[in-house]
């Protein structure tokens, strides 16, 4: 008979009737409570819950491998070309009832006597001296072996709590001292939408016994800490509020010489900033970062997902004192010389195997250890901090130019992103979109940045470089107190500096307002040689004479500013 439609006729899409069959005559024996103990029952379910992710329509054929795949092979629920029904009951094959058992028993059996795998390559290197040598390459087959680690697990002390990690309040405060964590990837999975396959299952038996976690039909979504958009008007601000919030709760149960450690990776750089923000403004700083082979791929893109190859582990500890100002400028050589230091040793483990992509890991992480100690006092100018996106974009730049770029690059006072847009619009005024957006992978920013800066203009799949002359008009009749960027203060004067400009740019340097960037200097001098046409390389020469006179005549003023720089 067909189910009464209480809200389960969708199960009828995600199972046929046969699996229906099995899987609710299994589930009967959960209401058998007074034959076995509750930690059984639940033990058991953990077999059922893999049982179910084969024994559904969403289970296909791998002919790569040629084997059944079960659901959630990739983080999603779209039906499969080559969607499979799994055997009910085979006495052999995969994820059958008798295999999905069987793990749980290993898990109870590695309980008692707990492992780690080791590679058969460190257990030759560590025994080559020893006389059981030849006897241990004997008996060693495929790339890793079982070694037992003698180190019993037990649950003396421990807890289980079932609640938001925004609010712990059954944890004193500076109380413990690690928190070990793995923050959500921004809007690459909803997990909780993908929990509910399992949940409406379990909470069939599990309601009566935990009401407070099972009564309701699903699981709760309102304040899941993702980036959605079918959820919330600005996804990226609510992820980003809900992990600060997460973050600072650590900070308060943490004791002050504890440690926070996480793993994170995202093919995209927003959840990148989204999550180092929220972890600085909590008040920790990275002390190190390890790229370790992640366990799986997330999906392959084509529904939403990315592939993700490597995750990063976080140590972090608290900051206990205020972070000390630094000029970007120096923090870049310093960031410079302890990539240099490790140069030496990185090169020993990229001829061991270690791939390029974990090399550019480790640099960024020591970077980023720099930066974080300064967080929210790093700055580009005397009143221009180092966001940490800007930051981000900074260090990519450092570390592909430290790789070997070209010479004569743009100012390396300059801001991140006015120096990328430079290294691309070097020397020209036009660019394809496909080169372009060539330049911009994994740097951190994108085409529409520029756009939305008016610096340059794109159509029929080509950009176009805004005209310093129509960037000077723009400014016409405007406040000079907002004309704060290096870029569009250097453009500015250029643009200023057509003969048919109309404006007078001493009347502009004279300004009480207009406070001159301190890369403006190099940003025109740089101009003056790779400006893309030759009329903007000769009002470049022109500006910069213009300032570097307006400069002798307030050398005064210009002692005045932030000591951090004095050294640059």
């Amino acid at each position: 008979q067909p189910l009464p439609d209480h809200g389960y006729t969708h199960w009828w899409k995600m199972f046929n009737a046969r699996q229906l069959l099995a899987l609710t005559q299994i589930f009967k024996k959960f209401h058998l409570k007074d034959n076995y103990s509750w930690n059984i029952y639940e033990f058991v379910l953990g077999a059922f819950q893999q049982y179910l992710r084969n024994q559904n329509m969403f289970s296909f054929w791998n002919p790569q491998r040629d084997t059944p795949e079960p659901l959630f092979s990739n983080n999603n629920y779209h039906p499969k070309t080559t969607m499979i029904e799994n055997c009910v009951f085979p006495g052999l094959g995969r994820s059958n009832w008798e295999t999905c058992s069987r793990s749980i028993l290993e898990g109870k059996e590695w309980r008692e006597f707990p492992w780690e795998l080791v590679t058969n390559s460190l257990l030759n290197s560590r025994n080559h001296t020893t006389i059981h040598h030849t006897f241990l390459i004997e008996d060693l087959s495929g790339k890793s072996e079982k070694v037992f680690c003698q180190d019993l697990l037990t649950h003396q002390g421990s807890r289980l709590i079932c609640g938001s990690s925004t609010t712990i309040e059954q944890i004193e405060p500076l109380s413990l001292d690690l928190v070990v964590t793995d923050p959500p990837f921004g809007g690459l999975l909803h997990y909780a939408e993908l929990s509910d396959f399992f949940y409406v299952w379990l909470r069939l038996v599990l309601k009566d016994k935990y009401p407070d976690y099972f009564s309701a039909e699903y699981t709760p979504k309102a304040l899941e800490c993702i980036a959605s958009k079918a959820r919330h008007e600005d996804p990226d601000a609510f992820y980003q509020r809900l992990l600060t919030q997460c973050w600072t709760e650590s900070h308060r149960i943490l004791k002050d010489g504890g440690i926070l450690a996480f793993t994170f990776h995202h093919s995209e750089d927003e959840p990148w900033v989204n999550v180092l923000e929220s972890l600085f403004e909590a008040g920790f700083y990275l002390i190190a970062t390890y790229p370790i082979r992640s366990d799986e791929t997330k999906g392959e893109g084509e529904f939403g997902s990315k592939k993700i190859e490597y995750d990063i582990i976080h140590v972090c500890r608290k900051r206990t004192e205020d972070p000390k100002p630094i000029s970007w400028g120096k923090m870049r050589r310093e960031v410079l010389r302890a990539v240099r230091q490790l140069q030496d040793i990185l090169q020993l483990h990229e001829k061991a195997g270690l791939p390029q992509a974990d090399i550019q890991v480790i640099k960024r992480g020591k970077a980023l250890e720099y930066y974080s100690q300064h967080y929210g006092q790093v700055y580009v100018d005397d009143e221009v901090v180092l966001s940490v996106k800007e930051a981000l974009i900074g260090i990519n730049q450092l570390l592909d130019e430290e790789s070997g770029e070209g010479s004569d690059l743009p100012p390396v006072n300059a801001e991140p992103s006015t120096r990328q847009f430079l290294r691309i619009f070097n020397g020209q005024s036009e660019l394809p979109r496909d080169q372009m957006q060539k330049y911009l992978r994994g740097t951190g920013l994108s085409p529409q940045e520029f756009k939305d800066r008016g610096w340059c203009t794109e159509k029929a799949k080509v950009f176009y470089l805004t005209d310093p002359l129509e960037v000077a008009q723009n400014w016409k009749g405007r406040q000079r107190q907002k004309l704060t960027s290096d870029y569009e203060q250097a453009v500015f004067l250029i643009g200023a500096c057509y003969a048919n400009s109309g404006i007078n740019v001493n009347d502009t340097l004279k300004n009480a307002n207009f406070k001159p960037h301190r890369a403006l200097g190099d940003l025109l001098n740089w101009f003056s040689r790779h400006g893309a046409t030759s009329a903007m390389r000769q009002a470049a020469e022109i500006a910069l004479k213009l300032l570097r006179t307006w400069e002798r005549e307030h050398q005064a003023t210009q002692s005045e500013q932030l000591s951090i720089f004095q050294e640059e």
